[in-house]
């Protein structure tokens, strides 16, 4: 009877041994496919930024025919990928859809959907503080 558990025993431990070295052989083939996909979004994100530059300076151009925007003028574009936050917000983007864009500019926010190319509305911005200029009054 000993003879036997002290088999059963050592088959357990041999099993436990070679299930740890299978989870190791596992863990280190995730980690390597983890620091191979990090790798390749670090990539494209850095690879993006020439591309996104370039969206960006396409929907000013396409911006600029509908409306006058001066040419010194370099506007901010961002793309709207959750709508319903800014809705919640604020009422401007009532009429925006998730991919339209924001087109900023030091005098005017303006509303521009690229699928429907029409400006779906303009307000006026300040964007430097109010009231900065009256302190000097004496």
């Amino acid at each position: 009877m000993a003879k036997r558990r002290g088999i059963l025993v050592t088959l357990i431990v041999i099993a436990l041994i070679g299930l740890i070295g299978a989870l190791e052989i596992k863990r280190q083939a995730v980690s390597a496919q983890l620091e191979d996909i990090t790798t390749h979004l670090e990539q494209m994100q850095f690879g993006n930024t020439a591309k996104n530059q370039e969206t960006a300076d396409q929907i000013v151009r396409d911006v600029r025919k509908l409306m006058d925007i001066a040419q010194d003028i370099e506007p901010t574009v961002a793309t709207i990928v959750d709508v319903e936050a800014l809705r919640a917000k604020n009422p401007f983007y009532a009429k925006a859809e998730n991919g339209d864009h924001l087109v900023v500019t030091p005098t005017r926010a303006i509303l521009y959907s690229s699928a429907k190319n029409r400006i779906i509305d303009v307000v006026p911005v300040q964007l430097e503080p109010a009231g900065g200029g009256g302190s000097e009054e004496e």
